[in-house]
C-alpha cells in the first residue's frame, strides 16, 4: 500500500494552512446537496463573492490573492477547474467534514453509572469521556488491559467518538450508539477494510497465552496481559488500529452466528453484550508462524463447533 511522502504530505497541509483555503472548501461543499453524487461547480466571480460574505471578522480576505489560493488546492487535489467553474473533490469534502464533525463541542462529562454489570466480576460499571474516548471501566476489578497504563483504571472497553456524536446525547445515549459503532469498528477490520479511510488493514497481533495466570496480580507475568488472547490490527494508510480480543471477531462473524443459531444457541442479540468481553470458549493454536486460533463452542443441539481464525482474520467454521 503506497503511503504519501514527506513532500506529498507538507504540500497537502500546507494547502490547508491558511483560513482562506479553508473557507473556499467550505463554500464549495455547500454546494453538494444530499441528492446528489457530488457538488455543483461554482463560477469563480460568485466563489469570491461567498467567500468574502463568509470570511469571519478579523480575517483579512484579499481578492487579488484568490487566484493563488484556488491554484494551492487544485495542485493538493481538493478543487478541480471546470467549465462552469471550480468544484470541491471528494479529498476536499472530507477535510470539511472532519473540521464539523471534530470542531466546537465539549467533550466532557462526569462518570456516569451504567446498569450493564463488569462482564469480569459482575461489579459496578460506569461510562465516562476522555479526550474524545467513550471509555467503560469497572469500579470494582483491574478490567481488561491492566497491562496498558495510558488507560483509566478498571478499563473494560473504550470507543472513539467525534464531538459531533456528543451533541445532543445523553451518557446513556452516547453509550448505546458507541456499542453499535464499536461492532461495526470491529466488523470491517475483521473484514480487511480501516473505517476511516477505507484502505487496507494488516494484523499486528494475534495471541494467545497457553500459560495464562493472574494470580494475586492484575497482569499474567508469562504474556504481560490482564486477558489470554489478543488481537491488533492497524490500518495500512492512516495507521488507525484495535486492541480487541480474537474471541469477539469469532462470535461478532455472521457465518458463526448463524451456525451458533441452527443449533439452538441463539446470540443475534450484538450489541453492548457481543463486545464487552471475550466468550469463554477453548481455545488453541492451531499454528503459530502464521498464527491459526481455533475454538472451540458448545452449543445446545449437537457436537461442538470448531472455528478457526488465522492472521488475516478470516473466520472458517468446521463442523464437529
Amino acid at each position: 500500500m503506497k503511503r504519501l511522502s514527506d513532500e506529498e504530505l507538507g504540500s497537502a497541509f500546507g494547502a490547508l494552512s491558511h483560513e482562506i483555503r479553508l473557507l473556499v472548501l467550505d463554500v464549495l461543499e455547500r454546494e453538494r446537496g444530499a441528492e446528489t453524487f457530488g457538488a455543483a461547480p461554482v463560477s469563480y466571480s460568485e466563489l469570491i463573492d461567498r467567500t468574502e460574505s463568509h470570511t469571519p471578522d478579523g480575517v483579512a480576505f484579499d481578492t487579488s490573492n484568490s487566484p493563488y489560493h484556488l491554484r494551492v488546492l487544485r495542485d493538493a487535489g481538493f478543487v478541480s477547474r471546470e467549465a462552469g467553474g471550480y468544484r470541491i473533490t471528494q479529498a476536499g469534502v472530507r477535510i470539511v467534514r472532519a473540521i464539523r464533525a471534530n470542531i466546537g463541542t465539549d467533550t466532557t462529562f462526569e462518570t456516569v453509572p451504567i446498569e450493564e454489570p463488569c462482564p469480569y466480576c459482575g461489579g459496578r460499571s460506569v461510562i465516562t469521556l476522555e479526550d474524545e474516548w467513550v471509555f467503560i471501566t469497572c469500579r470494582d476489578c483491574p478490567g481488561a488491559f491492566a497491562q496498558e497504563d495510558h488507560l483509566p483504571e478498571g478499563t473494560i472497553a473504550g470507543f472513539q467518538v467525534s464531538p459531533a456524536a456528543v451533541q445532543d446525547r445523553t451518557p446513556h445515549e452516547l453509550f448505546r450508539m458507541a456499542s453499535r459503532v464499536g461492532l461495526q469498528v470491529h466488523r470491517l477490520f475483521a473484514a480487511g477494510i480501516c473505517p476511516t479511510c477505507n484502505a487496507t488493514t494488516t494484523t499486528e497481533v494475534l495471541e494467545l497465552c497457553p500459560d495464562h495466570s493472574l494470580g494475586d496480580g492484575a497482569v499474567c507475568p508469562s504474556c504481560g496481559r490482564t486477558t489470554d488472547e489478543f488481537l491488533a490490527v492497524s490500518c495500512d494508510v492512516c495507521d488507525r488500529s484495535l486492541m480487541t480480543f480474537p474471541a469477539i471477531v469469532v462470535a461478532t462473524d455472521p457465518a458463526v452466528i448463524a451456525a451458533l443459531y441452527e443449533r439452538g444457541a441463539d446470540v443475534t442479540d450484538q450489541t453492548w453484550a457481543a463486545l464487552s468481553s471475550p466468550p469463554d470458549w477453548p481455545s488453541e493454536y492451531v499454528s503459530t508462524d502464521p498464527p491459526v486460533l481455533q475454538y472451540t463452542i458448545p452449543v445446545p443441539r449437537g457436537e461442538p463447533l470448531r472455528v478457526r481464525l488465522d492472521a488475516g482474520l478470516n473466520v472458517t467454521v468446521r463442523d464437529g
